[in-house]
């Protein structure tokens, strides 16, 4: 999942804990994708209330939230500000969606229908770049796979880019601090009622996205960006709100209360580490850097391939799709996605 980073900043954490939640969604889909019924360490100790990668994507919205209202406050125009998202999300997707198309050929099953495969091949592409109308799979490609679809993890794209179309209309009102928090607060409040309430009947809803995954996400989302929209360093008690919040999130998962009320406590955890520094962030930003939504475009992919060729162990399937992963996942940033940032500044013209 994309972060909106696309500005040079001293380093902290934030590039570490990208680097978790990716790996939590690894940890959990190495359960759900070899089909045993089981699932990871937290779903089984929460008697599967709750799990790993709930935590990893949850923390990615927030993330995005948070460093997307940023961008949005510095865009000298609304053209910049959408010219950096796509900038950040489809240099990586479009390669990522390639080399799957690409090893899909290769174990493709039905030899003498290639012609069905290029069609959906081609399909596979295009549908997917839309975000809207995910194509989760070609047939003839992990038929045999609990999970036939090639690339999972990309259900998360077009919420993404939705919430940053959605951020739009604050643009008009940025200048005016106390109206735009006010608004994040109605509509945080107004995402809080949805969630408690009409969460069953929302996944109803005929939309281009799942409106309830829309309430739930954006409730995080939106909570990232509040936080953007306040003076961080002037938040007194900030550690002991901290204390408080890491309090809560426990209290919250023992008594397996409504996982929404979470928004109101692991956001500001993940914010309140995020924005601290250590030397494990500073090698990360010199060396690695941001590698995380590599890892997690390639995660799935990866694990599926493995599945296919091996018929693993969860634990062969965790480490191994890790290390693929990782690796990958440098490679897309060091050797795509950054390179791609030299033209982030293409539209920047006119003054706030």
């Amino acid at each position: 999942m994309s972060t909106g980073m696309t500005h040079i900043r001293k380093a902290n954490n934030f590039d570490i804990i990208r680097i978790i939640f990716a790996w939590l969604v690894i940890v959990s889909h190495s359960y759900v994708l070899i089909g045993n019924k089981g699932c990871d360490p937290l779903c089984e100790w929460t008697d599967h209330y709750i799990n790993l990668s709930y935590f990893g994507v949850k923390g990615f919205i927030t993330i995005s939230g948070f460093l997307i209202f940023k961008s949005l406050e510095r865009s000298p125009n609304v053209l910049d500000y959408l010219w950096k998202r796509v900038l950040r999300i489809y240099p990586g997707l479009i390669i990522v969606l390639l080399l799957s198309v690409g090893m899909a050929y290769i174990i493709y099953q039905p030899k003498q229908t290639y012609f069905k495969f290029e069609k959906e091949a081609v399909s596979y592409i295009l549908n997917n770049l839309t975000l809207y109308h995910n194509q989760w799979r070609i047939h003839g490609v992990f038929d045999k796979n609990v999970n036939t679809a090639i690339n999972g993890s990309l259900w998360t794209m077009g919420f993404e880019f939705f919430f940053y179309l959605v951020l739009l209309f604050l643009f008009p009102f940025r200048q005016f601090k106390w109206l735009v928090i006010s608004i994040l607060i109605l509509t945080i409040l107004g995402l809080l009622y949805g969630n408690i309430f009409h969460i069953a009947s929302l996944k109803h809803i005929n939309f281009k996205l799942r409106v309830d995954f829309i309430v739930e996400l954006g409730f995080f989302f939106l909570i990232g960006s509040f936080w953007a929209a306040l003076d961080w360093n002037s938040i007194p008690y900030r550690t002991q709100l901290a204390i408080l919040a890491l309090i809560s999130s426990i209290v919250i998962i023992y008594f397996k209360l409504n996982p929404i009320w979470l928004g109101f406590s692991w956001p500001y955890l993940v914010l309140y580490i995020g924005q601290g520094s250590s030397r494990l962030a500073d090698w990360i930003h010199n060396n690695i850097e941001d590698p995380s939504y590599g890892i997690y475009l390639y995660a799935f992919p990866v694990q599926q391939l493995i599945i296919y060729c091996f018929q693993p162990s969860v634990m062969f399937l965790l480490w191994s799709s890790t290390i693929i992963s990782f690796i990958l996942g440098i490679a897309s940033w060091k050797l795509i996605e950054k390179k791609m940032l030299r033209f982030k500044n293409l539209f920047v013209f006119g003054t706030r």
